[in-house]
């Protein structure tokens, strides 16, 4: 018999017994009490809630009571329920250090950070050993951007408990998203050795492998967490973005559409399959999952952007603007929306704002090849040959093989009646793209004038 098993049957027969007392005592309020902690240690929630709502009303003023209910609707997701019956338990015992530490993670769960760190700040000066606490608290640091602060809870929570695998797993999160991958990579090496049937162990690891670029090994672990557990909506992106970079496009979809079925409010991944409709230009199937996304986060900066390049791409300028304007009002530093919108007003005729928004582009993005471009051809439709000349020359200086700049710089010159210069960046130009018809027309009106 397994230990899975023995544990089992001891679960059932504690459930017999329990079951038994209270069919004898009827108002026995520690045999639910007890009974309904079985319950819910085995999933059986409806069973656990009634166990301990009796368990209530037959002594209304023992705070365990409260609490073992309030960790059962915590289990549930049922929060607002879950913060009634803790704060019912502290309120009967305010030195409950459990109950405390558990409204600190409801109140983490639905995002209300400063009470969830004082309650957790309570709980660890009351009880300073409760490791779950402390890393409880890394946790909320850690989703804060507090990397240094979140690193030290998590450390004090192994230190007090070294097989705590959640904590080192944790803990490897954040080294993760400091990019310190090595250490992230000795984390989850340990934490699986510790826990090796986790899957989100294993696909913590295969992303820190992706990031490093280690792709195949990355795919490898992924593949395993997705084993252990087939409906990982989490694995199935990070899978998806490793097969992108593989060009295993079809593949990534699959696995950004799968991840997706699983979880429809999974805006990471609605922006990566955005993005790979957007590169495969299928833009009505991109335009549909940056709606999607915003919809579902209406200030995100990057889908906004997004679906206003698509607007731009189908000449819809307006629409554009405004997107990119939103984009803009939420990340001013976002030099891509500003040099694109830079574009959509140039389209319009708009070359003053147009001219604005890709000098602003430039002070943020200076050595961005394609916003002095861009900004060079906004000067030549001002005819300000001379300022479009420079921008193009700082372009091409530093991409040489850019068509796009050579044939708008020879248009420059020819504009200035330069018409050798012109002759020698417009034949560069069909050089370096033969399918360049503009550089083509362009370098034939040049041969009428000179």
């Amino acid at each position: 018999m397994s230990l899975d098993d023995l544990l089992r049957d001891r679960n059932e027969a504690a459930l017999s017994d329990f079951s038994r007392a209270i069919n004898l005592d009827p108002n026995y309020a520690w045999a639910y009490y007890q009974r309904g902690q079985i319950y819910r240690e085995i999933g059986r929630y409806d069973e656990a809630l009634a166990d301990f709502s009796q368990a209530i009303e037959l002594v209304p003023d023992d705070s365990a009571h409260y609490a073992e209910r309030g960790e059962t609707y915590r289990s549930l997701r049922r929060y607002d329920e879950a913060l009634a019956d803790f704060s019912r338990a502290i309120e009967i015992s305010d030195d409950y250090a459990w109950a405390i530490g558990s409204r600190g993670q409801v109140y983490r769960s639905l995002r209300r950070y400063d009470e969830a760190i004082a309650d957790l700040n309570r709980a660890i000066e009351l009880k300073p050993t409760m490791s779950w606490v402390l890393a409880e608290r890394g946790e909320i640091h850690r989703t804060l951007g507090r990397y240094d602060q979140a690193i030290s809870d998590f450390s004090l929570a192994i230190e007090i408990q070294p097989t705590y695998t959640w904590a080192i797993g944790h803990r490897a999160i954040t080294y993760r998203e400091q990019q310190r991958y090595d250490e992230a990579i000795s984390e989850l090496d340990r934490a699986i050795t510790l826990e090796g049937d986790q899957a989100w162990l294993y696909a913590e690891r295969g992303e820190v492998r992706r990031l490093m670029g280690h792709t195949d090994e990355a795919i490898d672990d992924l593949n395993h967490a997705l084993s252990l557990d087939p409906h990982y909506a989490w694995a199935f992106g990070s899978r998806g973005a490793a097969r992108r970079s593989l060009e295993q496009l079809d593949e990534a979809l699959a696995d950004f559409s799968r991840a997706i079925e699983l979880d429809d409010t999974y805006i990471w991944v609605i922006m990566q399959r955005g993005v790979l409709h957007r590169s495969q230009k299928r833009y009505d199937a991109a335009m549909i999952d940056f709606s999607r996304v915003i919809e579902l986060h209406p200030n995100h900066s990057t889908a906004l952007a997004e679906r206003g390049e698509i607007h731009r791409l189908h000449r819809r300028h307006d629409e554009a603007i405004a997107d990119f304007s939103r984009a803009i009002a939420e990340n001013p530093t976002y030099a891509w929306a500003i040099g694109s919108r830079g574009q959509a007003y140039r389209a319009l005729g708009r070359y003053d704002e147009a001219a604005n928004d890709l000098s602003r582009a430039h002070e943020l993005k200076p050595d961005e090849a394609w916003i002095i471009a861009e900004r060079g051809e906004t000067y030549r439709l001002m005819r300000r040959y001379e300022d479009a000349i420079s921008d193009f020359s700082r372009a091409i200086e530093i991409n040489p093989q850019d068509s796009w700049a050579l044939s708008r710089r020879g248009a420059s010159y020819q504009s200035l009646k330069i018409f050798e210069e012109a002759y020698i960046d417009l034949t560069r130009a069909v050089e370096l793209d033969p399918n360049n018809a503009w550089a083509w027309a362009q370098r034939g009106s040049l041969f009428r004038q000179m």
